[in-house]
């Protein structure tokens, strides 16, 4: 395997979820950013492939497909994302799945709107709709509400409406961490923990490697220093990889920081390991 160079990005979203940049828009970003290897983590789809494939071509951008799901269930509504790696879009049941997952998410995103109308807020689940490719989510119920006028920002909505607690706020319809980390190591991939300090204490995070995780987001743009290390001992202790990524959703969405993660702070053996699965 050719060796990797420079900064990678291994958990990033476009257009097709909750992203504001197209796969080819991201490719552009990531290229300039000296990014040498792309993996694109859209919410519950993977259509964002052949655009990412072929500007990545293009530019010659090392460039690869994975996917983050949502988890709803005991404990884990909103809270639990599972990022996929390496495995087999074509598997068998994998794609019906997501689509299952995408209308569940059409479903809760038609409830906030019920409870923003009932607030006297004019908003339509079309409005909502309109700048989603594919996967809708909170925040382009956010979105919404910012062109409508009734918050500045993604980051207001989420605050005043729709987050836990909040009027606007609906609980998650997504699949359970069982059943994601499952559908991805059944499609032959590596099966990984996002942004772990939202999943939980120890205990919440020992139960998700007894589900079958293989790997952690330890380099990750909303950890500190000393939560990178703790979340690197928990990962190595279990024999877990220890992957990385920026989160990255694109200009206007909060989580436009910088796009890659510098390569020995995400750990060499870990990329290249986990790059040996299938991954496009």
């Amino acid at each position: 395997m050719t060796a990797l160079a420079g900064r990678v990005e291994l958990h990033c979203h476009s257009v097709y979820s909750d992203g504001t940049l197209t796969p080819a828009e991201l490719v552009t970003r990531a290229a300039a950013r000296g990014v040498s290897l792309l993996v694109l983590t859209d919410h519950d789809s993977v259509s964002g492939g052949p655009e990412l494939f072929a500007a990545a071509a293009a530019v010659g951008l090392r460039a690869r497909l994975g996917i983050e799901i949502n988890c709803a269930g005991a404990g884990a509504a909103d809270r639990v994302h599972v990022l996929g790696y390496g495995f087999d879009p074509a598997s068998p049941g994998f794609e019906r799945r997501l689509s299952e997952f995408r209308e569940r998410r059409s479903v809760r995103a038609r409830l906030m709107v019920d409870k923003l109308r009932a607030l006297g807020h004019s908003i339509s689940y079309e409005d909502v709709r309109a700048a989603a490719h594919e996967t809708v989510g909170r925040p382009h119920v956010a979105d919404a509400l910012r062109r409508l006028g009734v918050v500045a920002s993604r980051k207001e909505a989420f605050e005043r409406f729709l987050i836990s607690g909040k009027p606007g706020f609906v609980e998650s319809m997504g699949p359970s961490p069982a059943e994601a980390v499952a559908l991805i190591r059944d499609a032959g991939g590596i099966a990984c923990l996002a942004h772990p300090q939202t999943a939980g204490k120890q205990a919440e995070l020992d139960e998700l490697h007894r589900l079958g995780l293989q790997a952690v987001e330890v380099r990750y743009a909303g950890h500190t220093p000393s939560q990178m290390r703790a979340y690197g001992d928990w990962a190595q202790s279990r024999g877990l990889l220890a992957l990385g990524g920026s989160d990255y959703h694109g200009p206007g969405t909060g989580r436009e920081h910088a796009l890659g993660v510098d390569y020995d702070e995400v750990g060499r053996a870990a990329i290249e390991e986990a790059l040996e699965r299938r991954c496009s």
